[in-house]
């Protein structure tokens, strides 16, 4: 899919700060919220409960912008569906795939280049012994695809990964066959997403013109000869935000009925996903020679830096963010008029009875953290070492309340983050 064909289906709503390949929402993320997202669901759920529950939420998201796709494009024939759904995945920085089924969907995919099985080697691979694979996203892409290639019902089609680089083999390969699988369930578009009125926080005038020079580079980033898409000093996906959503809520609500004692460790590990994303993504951003490029060099000012995190919230598509009240080294308030995990929630389970805001809280906090202890000016290198000297251990310094919630009713998401210490 070239990339006239994908700005055609591509925009982004500024009141709301999502962006969307037609009617499915996407964001940005890197591979090591990717990672740090897929291991977490494993480690609520089990690994074997876990790939089923990301393959299940995999395969709805791309079902649904596939069949856009198709639509949008006239493509008719299985060769011409299955052809452009591999152009798209990789534009999107997910890896280059070989799908090959019959008209009944028995077949396989291959990949050597997919983003979770590449970066997972990459990051782990000289430190960790991996013995379950980990691409249940492309598992999940490639029954999407075949099920509309050949136009069969969802849930007809099982995925089993036989390799994986992740386990060290030379490629990935997913073995598709007839079989009952999970049932669809909906996801969220464009025409049926609810939200608040865009407001306005502090530095709109520093942040809007941020926001349009991010949203004109974003705009030709697409995936390499291998599928990927390298930028920032990590591999970036335009990813589904059905995917992550469905998999959060689903592997929480799962604890919450077979395990109430221990829900609470599983909100931890989901609100530290959002200190992983903004770490790792966010950081990554600002320390860029293309940020550089567009806003100058780096202050160490903690009101300038949010500034810079609240415009890149609002251009990777996680919504519209903004900061009403900032009191430097004592107290942050964080608001989302929209956010990509509320709609997504109310669309699918109705009323939330307890906030469900999971990484835009884990986002806040970051924000606080990112902005107080680091020294931007001196250009510190994001590593573990790093991240683990910030986050964990009792020398986090900050605590977060969430005050509303729109997956609750609320007419805004609200998160105050504090000085503890």
């Amino acid at each position: 899919m070239d990339p006239d064909a994908i700005a055609a289906i591509r925009t982004h709503d500024d009141q709301r700060g999502l962006s969307f390949f037609g009617e499915t929402p996407y964001v940005y993320h890197c591979h090591h919220y990717n990672l740090f997202h897929d291991q977490t669901i494993d480690d609520v759920l089990g690994e074997e409960r876990g790939a089923q529950v990301r393959t299940a939420a995999a395969r709805d998201a791309f079902r649904q912008l596939l069949h856009d796709c198709f639509t949008a494009a006239r493509a008719q024939t299985p060769a011409e569906r299955i052809d452009l759904a591999q152009s798209l995945f990789a534009a999107m920085g997910h890896g280059k795939t070989a799908i090959e089924a019959d008209p009944d969907g028995q077949g396989r995919i291959t990949g050597s280049h997919l983003h979770y099985g590449l970066c997972w080697r990459e990051k782990y691979g000289q430190k960790v012994k991996r013995f379950d694979p980990v691409d249940a996203v492309t598992a999940g892409f490639g029954i999407a695809a075949i099920e509309l290639a050949h136009r069969l019902h969802s849930g007809e089609l099982m995925a089993v990964e036989k390799q994986c680089l992740a386990l060290r083999d030379p490629q990935c390969e997913i073995e598709l066959s007839r079989g009952e699988a999970p049932r669809p369930a909906e996801v969220l578009q464009k025409s049926t997403m609810r939200s608040s009125p865009a407001q306005k926080g502090l530095w709109e005038d520093q942040i809007e013109p941020i926001v349009q020079g991010l949203l004109q580079f974003l705009g030709g980033v697409a995936g390499d000869e291998r599928g990927l898409v390298q930028a920032f000093n990590v591999f970036v996906t335009a990813h589904l935000s059905n995917y992550y959503n469905a998999t959060i809520f689903e592997a929480m609500h799962e604890l919450e009925r077979t395990s109430p004692a221990v829900a609470g460790s599983g909100q931890k590990l989901f609100r530290e996903a959002g200190h992983v994303c903004v770490f790792n993504t966010f950081g990554n951003i600002l320390l860029s020679p293309e940020w550089e490029s567009l806003v100058g060099p780096l202050p160490d000012d903690p009101e300038a830096i949010t500034a810079f995190n609240l415009a890149i919230a609002r251009s990777l598509g996680f919504g519209h963010w903004l900061v009403p009240e900032f009191e430097v080294g004592k107290r942050l308030v964080l608001r989302t008029t929209t956010n990509y995990e509320a709609p997504f929630y109310i669309n699918r389970y109705g009323v939330a009875d307890r906030p469900r805001c999971y990484v835009t809280e884990g986002a806040a906090l970051a924000f606080a953290v990112l902005a107080h202890r680091v020294r931007w000016s001196s250009k510190p290198s994001l590593d573990q070492n790093f991240y683990d000297s910030l986050f964990r251990g009792a020398g986090l310094g900050w605590d977060t309340e969430v005050v509303k919630d729109q997956a609750r009713g609320d007419d805004v998401t609200e998160i105050v983050v504090t000085k503890t210490g």
